[in-house]
């Protein structure tokens, strides 16, 4: 055994889970890398969670975990441990809200969960790492007319759409109600990402994105779409300066279902003369893009994350009787090689019953600022 085994034994068998010295406690905490292990670790008793206060703050960079609506629980699925955790700390529902339909889940990549409620539109935000719940005012009732939902959390409050037009929720000080951003009424926002102090709503028919400041909701600049045929399906995925277009071309069906995206650009949204560039790679970075959002992340120190590449998520119905069971997979697509494949790993044997949200990929994280 190594002499840190062997001094975690000592301890133990001298005392209890309870009583272990601070310092054990705290050099323990210090060497675990993934996020469940810490959870698991400040779980323990009081003394173990104050150890761990460090390893918690600022814990070792997390790889994305997909967010799966899955039935009867909801699934989140880490490729990194190739590990399904169902609801992990999602508070329990009451028997009031167990007799209504069941509230819809949509991730970001913050950490955090809007949970919207089908029957009524009671809001709120749930942190699954954490526990942590925010009441939001009940969203409007057009929301009830349409399953199109984009939305981002900010330290600055909430932005959502159904469709046309934004509303915003400001959380400091607590709003009493959404309300709506008059500079952006005609928006037909398909999905929104906080990035730096700012939101990036993208409208997918045009191809046009808008950066919105997060604190005084005045536009800061307009990116029109790049000189390229309107495709039949686009995401943009932001990363500090750099924003990405990815673009699926209406005749992608001669590609056959090997090909992801058939072109990708990108842009530096800050510099004066934005210019759209076409991209063959970026380097070691993966972007990870759903329906919701979009976003970049180093792939180095993650065994099986590939840099230059991007990854997505695929849906397909079973075919069967049910056509409410679905199949899920993380596709792979390689910028380089501009092919895609399926990501090995158990969620390619599993069927799960579809619900009606989408899956969502989230960034672990037990910051909830």
């Amino acid at each position: 055994p190594t002499p840190f085994r062997t001094r975690f034994v000592v301890a133990m068998a001298a005392t209890g889970w309870s009583d272990l010295p601070s310092e054990l406690l705290s050099e323990i905490a210090g060497g675990l890398v993934e996020l469940g292990d810490i959870a698991r670790f400040r779980s323990v008793c009081s003394s173990w969670r104050a150890a761990a206060g460090g390893a918690a703050a600022a814990p070792p960079p997390q790889p994305p975990w997909l967010l799966l609506p899955s039935s009867p629980s909801r699934l989140f699925f880490c490729p990194r441990e190739d590990r399904l955790y169902p609801d992990l700390r999602m508070p329990a529902l009451t028997a009031e809200a167990h007799r209504r339909r069941r509230r819809r889940l949509y991730a970001s990549p913050h950490g955090w969960t809007l949970a919207i409620d089908p029957t009524d539109l009671a809001a709120s935000l749930l942190h699954p790492f954490t526990g942590a719940v925010c009441a939001l005012p009940p969203l409007p009732a057009f929301f009830a007319e349409t399953d199109d939902l984009a939305w981002d959390w900010s330290p600055h409050g909430v932005m959502a759409s159904c469709g046309e037009g934004l509303l915003f929720y400001a959380s400091d000080p607590p709003a009493a109600a959404w309300a709506p951003i008059p500079a952006m009424a005609d928006c037909n926002a398909s999905s929104i990402n906080y990035s730096g102090g700012e939101f990036f709503v993208f409208e997918e028919d045009v191809c046009r994105t808008t950066i919105v400041d997060a604190l005084t909701l005045a536009i800061a600049a307009v990116i029109p779409a790049p000189a390229v045929e309107l495709p039949s399906e686009a995401r943009i995925a932001v990363a500090g300066d750099e924003l990405f277009l990815l673009v699926k071309s209406k005749w992608m069906y001669l590609f056959g279902d090997d090909i992801d995206f058939s072109k990708v650009f990108r842009v530096d949204h800050r510099s004066v003369d934005s210019a759209w560039q076409e991209l063959t790679g970026i380097g070691g970075r993966a972007l990870f893009v759903d329906s919701l959002h979009g976003f970049a992340m180093e792939t180095a120190g993650f065994e099986n994350l590939e840099g230059n590449t991007i990854y997505s998520v695929t849906t397909k119905e079973v075919n069967d009787r049910r056509s409410t069971t679905v199949k899920y997979s993380v596709s792979v697509f390689s910028l380089e090689h501009r092919s895609s494949k399926k990501l090995a790993c158990r969620l390619n044997k599993l069927e799960m019953a579809l619900r009606g949200e989408t899956p969502s990929w989230i960034i672990p994280s037990l910051n909830e600022g």
